[in-house]
């Protein structure tokens, strides 16, 4: 039964640190033009902006003439941990969300049968992870020496000796025997025991994380408009991937021994996905639209190593007694590809109210689906206004929920054969939206500017037997829109 009891435990920890990479590569930032940021993304059924035809290719049926358009942002990031000063967490970062060129052909003759055919080609910086922070906990019970040794357990000391060691999967269980973090049992060599001794406690702990990176999207798109009634759209996206993260994790235990966990991952991809759209336009006050966004097919390259180093009082023969005694050990570099990795199937649906000459209000509902999380569902809620001819503003709200399922919103944690050192894990529980835009529209050209305000909270763990630490994440968004079109 204990057997049993075990072998399902590694199994809910291994869905849970799969759950965790796959939520940090499934994530979709709300980043795009001014227009579709202020409107907190939900365009599903509006049409007309090339963010918005990057969800839903239908809308590129709308335009009537050929469209550049660039978008900046800066976002400035601030964490919120427990016992950390906020300016420990603040990030910022300067980038191009959106670039696009619309052109194709249009019928002004017709008022029937296909009336526009638009191509459009497009970049989109689609997920930025840009976060650094800290947490730090007292009189922790359990260490990170701990957790090695119970995974060492099965493990004969021989294994963990030669040069050769490094072509195994220990890699942890390799490092804490040369700093002398694990020792074996005399009478079973398989059986292994944490330097710390049976109830003593970690005096302080410090996990510092610096995340990097971002999710790029390159597409080709076709947009058609039907009669003015019904739009349809298809897209080929390939999706560029480059997620960076380390940490630093130290601990400090009696007498001011110490040990530290460095460790190092990137995560870098291209891979394809295709998108298809419908709006519908039955009443001239009502658009109703819908997509389908196919999960991408992505080969998945990672890149990890780690270190540890221990500062611990060892017998010198010499001397006659314990003196304190630096030691370090290196994993060396290992890289794998994995040529299956896929993202979440994502569907999108929406409703549009057209309020006469003084703007509209937009409906949509977001589902993305993938095995390894649960359902995400994303509510979103847009109004645009019409001051003058010229100038316009909006304001939306989006609400995300979490990726992870219950019984996985706990410590990820690593098997016991592995070449991961990055014991620690974190996840984003939900995500809130709220954003404001303001425009100017001229004859050949717009300018445009919104704000974005995300709140998150989350959870990190330090390792698996660690108590969790609970944080937020505000980031303000500001992005500037270029748009220049035909008369």
């Amino acid at each position: 039964m204990k057997k049993l009891t075990f072998i399902v435990t590694l199994l809910c920890f291994a869905l849970a640190l799969q759950a965790q990479d796959a939520q940090i590569l499934a994530q979709r930032d709300l980043l795009g033009s001014a227009r579709y940021v202020g409107l907190a993304g939900a365009m599903t059924a509006v049409g007309g902006d090339p963010s918005a035809a990057n969800v839903n290719p239908a809308g590129l049926g709308v335009f009537r003439r050929w469209d550049v358009s660039l978008s900046m942002y800066v976002d400035v990031d601030r964490m919120n941990v427990p016992g950390q000063t906020r300016s420990d967490g603040a990030r910022n970062k300067f980038s191009v969300s959106q670039a696009s060129f619309v052109f194709g052909w249009v019928d002004q003759a017709r008022d029937r049968g296909m009336i526009t055919n638009n191509v459009m080609v497009s970049y989109n910086n689609i997920a930025t992870y840009n976060r650094r922070y800290k947490i730090s906990m007292s009189n922790e019970i359990n260490s990170l020496t701990d957790v090695i040794a119970m995974k060492t357990k099965g493990v004969d000391e021989s294994a963990l000796q030669p040069a050769s060691r490094w072509d195994t999967e220990n890699w942890l269980s390799n490092m804490a025997y040369d700093t002398y973090l694990i020792s074996p049992d005399v009478a079973d060599s398989k059986r292994w025991y944490s330097l710390l001794e049976a109830g003593q406690v970690v005096d302080r702990n410090q996990l510092t994380i610096h995340e990097y990176g971002s999710i790029d999207q390159f597409g080709l798109s076709w947009g058609g408009n039907i009669s003015n009634k019904v739009f349809l759209g298809a897209t080929l996206n390939i999706i560029s991937i480059d997620h960076t993260q380390s940490a630093q994790y130290y601990e400090l235990f009696g007498d001011d021994c110490s040990l530290d966990n460095n460790s190092y991952v990137h995560q870098s991809g291209v891979g394809v996905n295709g998108v298809f759209g419908v709006i519908g336009h039955p009443l001239r006050w009502l658009r109703l639209g819908a997509s389908l966004t196919t999960p991408s097919a992505i080969s998945l390259t990672t890149l990890n190593y780690g270190d540890m180093k221990s500062n611990i009082y060892m017998w010198n023969d010499k001397k006659g007694e314990n003196e304190k005694t630096s030691f370090s050990s290196r994993s060396p570099e290992n890289s794998y590809t994995d040529r299956a990795w896929t993202t979440p199937l994502r569907v999108s649906a929406g409703l549009a109210f057209q309020l006469k000459n003084y703007g509209l209000l937009s409906l949509q509902y977001d589902l993305a689906h993938q095995k390894a999380i649960d359902d995400v569902h994303t509510l979103r809620a847009g109004i645009e206004g019409v001051i003058t001819d010229c100038f316009f503003l909006e304001a939306g709200y989006a609400f995300e929920s979490t990726f992870l399922k219950s019984k996985q919103y706990t410590a990820g944690v690593l098997p016991e054969n592995t070449v991961r050192t990055d014991a620690y894990s974190q996840f984003i529980k939900r995500s809130h939206y709220a954003s404001a835009g303001f425009g100017y529209r001229g004859k050949n050209f717009r300018i445009h500017a919104a704000y974005r305000y995300r709140w998150q909270d989350g959870r990190t763990f330090a390792h698996e037997m660690a108590t969790p630490t609970d944080w937020s994440a505000a980031t303000h968004n500001i992005v500037l829109t270029l748009d220049f079109h035909t008369k």
